[in-house]
């Protein structure tokens, strides 16, 4: 196979893609990475629009990035894996992952696809785009395009038109802001799973609570977040971590606490409260009963600090 040429049209780009007789009208839109991107998780490449006609064919090939596929009408057929197809049409989405072979292309006696893409990339692309339900044996979703995606990408679109009328910073910012946006709005039709494994919520129970403990956070509080019943999360949590969600809540601010007392000057009071403890008296009795001496005795046989 070999390209045919390429020739600019009033700011668009007319391209017959392979010899097999497809073509398309498309636009594209580069965007040019700046050093606040780089220390991001997810940032854009390029994106577009293309028109195509009967026989439009593309494949097989080959990326480096994320490329998100819109099917805005018609329909197209997507091959991948050798042996893996499916056939997609208005509001459906696919994902051309990095470095796989994929083929697609116009189906004979349907409307031939019109469609919106947009590249990405970054450290954490592929762990983003997983939460929105894509991945690489199942690279599509069905009817999951909403008006808030469009609108997101539309906006998206504009910010990679016009770079010049932002500071780069600025610029950056936006950009992160309208990515996130998309893929919430991609999540929102992802249904909650009803089969998460039970350590899988545990971990992210646990993981919670190591961020929240501090705040004063109750067990109920945290099998609220898990989305189970506190009873059934008790138990679970228990079976799973090996000790109860309430020891595991006193151990993270123990923990923290010790921290607190071998390696800053904060009072004691002070150590109370930053651990989320209402009292200094309820923090000197858990810290005492927990590890056999005062917060006292434990910092001055501890102490790091300069």
């Amino acid at each position: 196979m070999v390209d045919l040429p390429i020739c600019q049209v009033k700011g668009r780009i007319e391209l017959n893609t392979f010899v097999k007789g497809g073509h398309e009208t498309a636009e594209y839109i580069y965007y040019a990475l700046n050093e606040l991107d780089k220390q991001c998780s997810i940032w854009p490449v390029r994106g577009g629009s293309t028109e195509t006609k009967q026989g439009y064919y593309v494949g097989p090939k080959r990326i480096e990035s994320y490329s998100l596929h819109i099917v805005k009408d018609g329909s197209v057929r997507v091959e991948w894996d050798a042996s893996k197809s499916v056939t997609l049409s208005e509001g459906d989405i696919f994902c051309l992952y990095p470095m796989r072979t994929y083929t697609y292309y116009a189906i004979e006696g349907q409307p031939p696809p019109k469609m919106n893409w947009i590249v990405l990339d970054g450290p954490l692309a592929a762990e983003m785009l997983a939460l929105t339900g894509l991945s690489l044996e199942s690279p599509y979703l069905e009817g999951k395009w909403t008006q808030e995606a469009e609108r997101t990408v539309n906006g998206l679109f504009r910010l990679m038109r016009d770079t010049e009328k932002e500071a780069a910073n600025v610029l950056s910012l936006e950009m992160q802001s309208l990515l996130y946006r998309l893929l919430a709005a991609l999540c929102r039709t992802v249904p909650k799973s009803q089969s998460l494994e039970t350590a899988d919520w545990v971990k992210q129970s646990m993981s919670y609570i190591r961020q929240h403990a501090s705040e004063g956070i109750t067990v109920q509080q945290a099998a609220r977040a898990a989305g189970v019943n506190r009873t059934y999360y008790s138990v679970a949590f228990a079976e799973k971590a090996g000790m109860s969600p309430s020891d595991f809540i006193t151990q993270v601010r123990m923990n923290a606490a010790k921290r607190l007392l071998a390696e800053t000057d904060a009072s004691i009071t002070e150590v109370a409260y930053t651990t989320g403890y209402s009292s200094l008296y309820a923090f000197t009795r858990t810290f005492k009963n927990r590890l056999g001496e005062t917060p006292t005795a434990y910092r001055e046989a501890n102490w790091k600090g300069m």
